[in-house]
């Protein structure tokens, strides 16, 4: 059986609400409106003082482009969406298209390190 904090769910909330909100440079209430939500919420939401409504903490994650188990604290992998949608498109390439694709990913991967 597992036993869920509230407490731990919210102060985890917060933290990466926040923390993602900031580096996309939004406000609280541009955040609000790309989720349907008030600024207030968002703001209560990111003092902790509330445990977010199931129905809000998804159209957030939504609106930040993350997943919701990341943001609520149940994994610590910010890009599972991205990860399966690009595992998705490798599996359904042809073998020569699976082979590009990775060719070009070692060529970024191999930028970044030059930067």
């Amino acid at each position: 059986m597992v036993i869920i904090d509230a407490k731990h769910i919210s102060e985890v909330f917060a933290h990466r609400l926040k923390e993602i909100r900031e580096e996309r440079g939004w406000s609280q209430e541009d955040l609000g409106r790309m989720a349907g939500v008030s600024k207030a919420t968002i703001s209560k939401y990111e003092a902790a003082s509330h445990l977010p409504k199931l129905i809000h903490a998804k159209a957030i994650a939504e609106a930040l482009n993350v997943g919701f188990s990341y943001l609520i604290g149940f994994t610590d992998n910010r890009y599972v969406q991205e990860v399966t949608m690009i595992s998705e498109l490798f599996l359904s390439l042809p073998d020569d298209g699976k082979k590009e694709l990775l060719n070009y990913a070692k060529y970024l991967e191999e930028q970044q390190g030059k930067d």
